[in-house]
């Protein structure tokens, strides 16, 4: 699959669209058993925050369920020909109402799991044409495509930081 081209998605998406690779469902396929490996850590540690202002593991991976439901619900709606413009979301408020720091670790990591194939279902089941059509999420014109490279970069990034604090000896780790 091609990568989006840039009038699919506004420059805020860049980053993540660059860190998807050509293949993105493939991505979205290695991501979901890395994810599933989380599910064993420290669930006590696993509310610790590695710095002031920053999410714990808990909450990343809360904002990970959330963003796959909102970007699922987009391309669906987008791909169908739904042209309804969709309000944008505001994660930190997401993540302030969810309390992920109160939940299991292993349950959210199961529900991230069961989302990201139900996501590559949905990705699956469209046809190049449904790919490429767009809708507005946030007063911004996206394509389902872009959708797709958002999604696998967006969680490219946030596993690189997962990783980056498990080498750093967080507390998260028994």
């Amino acid at each position: 699959m091609e990568r989006p081209s840039a009038d699919e998605f506004v420059p805020y998406f860049a980053g993540y669209v660059a860190k998807a690779k050509l293949d993105p469902i493939a991505q979205l396929a290695t991501q979901a058993m890395e994810i599933k490996e989380l599910a064993g850590l420290n669930d006590s540690g696993a509310t610790v925050r590695p710095a002031p202002g920053e999410w714990s593991l808990k909450e990343i991976l809360q904002h990970l369920c959330d963003f796959e439901r909102m970007f699922a619900y987009r391309a669906l709606r987008f791909s169908r020909g739904d042209t309804t413009p969709l309000a944008a979301f505001e994660q930190d408020d997401y993540i302030a109402a969810a309390e992920a720091n109160e939940r299991d670790l292993a349950t959210i990591v199961e529900e991230l799991v069961l989302l990201r194939a139900s996501m590559l279902l949905l990705f699956e089941s469209f046809t190049l044409d449904m790919m490429l059509r767009r809708g507005s999420a946030g007063g911004n014109s996206v394509s389902v495509r872009a959708l797709l490279f958002i999604t696998a970069g967006h969680c490219e990034g946030h596993l690189e930081d997962i990783g980056k604090t498990l080498e750093d000896g967080a507390r998260i780790v028994d």
